[in-house]
């Protein structure tokens, strides 16, 4: 476990940078940000259950990946029910970098409340908490 304690806390420092961003009004930043964050947090859970973290950057992917690992359809069916979240969470990832595309301050705060209630899911299921708030 202490092997994977690394993707924990850049998930939790790119958390902080994309409060920072969003505060700042970058927020094409913060919505990368927050993706990472989420991204790297989910690699961080299947990773302790593991031993290791799929490569991908696609939440349909991690997400089924750490229902299964978990053996925790709930977490699954908060990805179905959430999936145009996810959706924009992932076009974060790569818009935010390659594309004109802008992220409206709307937007970055609709995915941050998203963002933390997915976390509430995983920590009431999984017993994990992410965020001190």
């Amino acid at each position: 476990m202490e092997n994977f304690k690394f993707l924990k806390e850049r998930a939790k420092e790119f958390w902080e940078r994309g409060l920072e961003d969003l505060e700042k009004k970058r927020f094409n930043l913060a919505a990368f940000d927050f993706e990472q964050a989420i991204q790297l947090f989910i690699k961080y859970l299947i990773g302790i259950k593991v031993g290791d973290w799929p490569k991908t950057h696609y939440f349909s992917d991690l997400i089924r990946e750490l229902s299964s690992v978990y053996n925790e359809e709930r977490i699954l069916t908060f990805f179905i029910e959430n999936e145009i979240f996810f959706s924009d969470l992932e076009d974060a990832y790569f818009t935010s970098r390659y594309f004109d595309k802008k992220f409206s301050e709307n937007l970055v705060r609709n995915l941050l409340e998203k963002c933390k209630e997915f976390l509430k899911v995983i920590e009431e299921i999984i017993g994990e908490k992410f965020l001190n708030e």
